[in-house]
């Protein structure tokens, strides 16, 4: 009860001067922690768009396969395993030009049977496990998924299982270069996938998503068993991962000097497009930063300055208590006390506020970017940031008169007058 009196008694007319303080730090905190929520709020919202675009993702493909577009569908025609690109890519070329960056090897394949008034065709991809899922989504329902290890195994997706009449253990052929068959044994079966770089649709196969413009199923095997299905170690398309988004334009340079020579081979990036889509939305999150910083040093230093008035007025009290045997941490501990229980109230009721009024989603100012409404989120990080603020306040205000206390004889203290 002592300390209570000692820290929030004989306020008097500084009282007002406190209320003041209260107030000016819960207006800032509340307009801080708002303008902290919308950043906050739109940095996972620029960070899920990251994810979704992977601008650090350089597409390599060949020119799409015209065969695709001309497949039967009736007769009596022996099955017949096709690219979906033309088969241009040399690994040792795409190596030698991506550097240190990591390749996503990948043979897309296409098996065509026709019997009959009906045909089954599904698409095959070549991949490597272990690297495609660094960049691709696959959902295993069951059995397990591809590992380098594997021969004349493969993983389908509901759909194409469905298609083909086979499950885990299950196999089915698939007709290779040299016209021999290969049973591939079906050892997973997928009910999820997003292939990153899908070819577009271009035949009538079994999917998981009928309505995408992309191939979204088929049967996956791992690079070792597309080279023996395709009967040739060229690659028809390919991803390449920069190290960061900004050594894309450098990478597309060195991949394009390097197949300068083929006229069917593409380099493709989404880099250029993903700095247009996003930055008038990195200028608006500057905005708001600015705002928040702003703030912070008017404010608070408004704050601080009242806070500084109420302790100047009691730093005799401070000083009895030192003279009284009390230490000099002891002797300030009831300013301290004042000046944070003022301050995290203040900031409390400042994220209060802030959460009752902003709004649980709205979409920012943007001209070009297309990123979805961002929702404001208050946070650990948000909370921590007007605590502190508060608390810096606080400090700045108590951090004279604790000098003058500390470094001054006690005599000269007790024989100041009230201001």
């Amino acid at each position: 009860m002592m300390w209570v009196k000692l820290a929030f008694g004989g306020l008097g007319r500084r009282f007002v001067e406190a209320i003041a303080a209260a107030i000016i730090l819960a207006v800032t905190s509340a307009t801080v922690a708002s303008s902290l929520m919308v950043v906050e709020g739109a940095r996972r919202a620029l960070s899920q768009t990251v994810h979704q675009d992977r601008p650090d993702i350089v597409q390599v493909k060949s020119r799409f396969n015209r065969a695709l577009f001309e497949t039967p569908r009736s007769g009596n025609l022996p099955p017949v395993t096709i690219p979906v690109y033309e088969p241009l890519i040399g690994l040792a070329e795409l190596q030698a030009a991506a550097g240190s960056n990591l390749v996503v090897k990948r043979r897309s394949l296409f098996r065509n049977v026709v019997s009959g008034d009906s045909f089954l065709n599904i698409y095959i991809f070549g991949i490597d496990p272990d690297v495609e899922r660094g960049v691709s989504s696959f959902s295993v329902a069951r059995g397990r998924f591809l590992s380098n290890d594997d021969h004349a195994v493969a993983v389908v997706d509901q759909a194409s299982a469905r298609a083909l009449g086979v499950d885990i253990g299950g196999a089915f052929p698939v007709r290779k270069a040299d016209g021999e068959d290969m049973q591939l044994t079906v050892v997973g079966i997928l009910d999820k996938l997003e292939l990153r770089g899908a070819p577009p649709r271009s035949a009538e196969a079994p999917s998981l998503n009928p309505e995408s413009t992309f191939v979204s199923s088929g049967a996956f095997v791992n690079v070792q068993t597309s080279e023996e299905i395709f009967g040739r170690p060229a690659l028809t398309d390919a991803l390449v991962v920069a190290r960061s988004a900004s050594d894309v334009p450098d990478l597309v340079t060195r991949l394009q000097e390097a197949f300068r020579l083929e006229p069917g081979i593409f380099v493709a990036e989404r880099y250029s497009q993903y700095q247009r889509k996003v930055r008038d939305f990195i200028l608006t999150l500057a905005l708001f930063s600015a705002v928040s910083v702003v703030t912070v040093l008017l404010a608070g230093s408004f704050a601080a300055s009242l806070l500084h008035d109420i302790y100047v007025d009691r730093r005799r009290q401070y000083a009895t208590l030192i003279a009284l045997g009390f230490s000099p941490a002891m002797g300030i501990a009831p300013a301290a006390a004042f000046g944070l229980v003022l301050g995290i109230a203040a900031a409390g009721v400042g994220g209060f506020v802030a959460g009752l009024l902003v709004p649980r989603s709205f979409a920012l100012p943007s001209l070009m970017a297309d990123l979805g409404p961002t929702e404001p989120t208050l946070d650990w990080l948000v909370a921590g940031s007007i605590v502190v603020i508060a608390i810096a306040a606080v400090v700045i205000g108590l951090v004279s008169t604790s000098l003058r206390l500390v470094r001054q004889p006690l005599a000269t203290s007790l024989s100041e007058e009230n201001s």
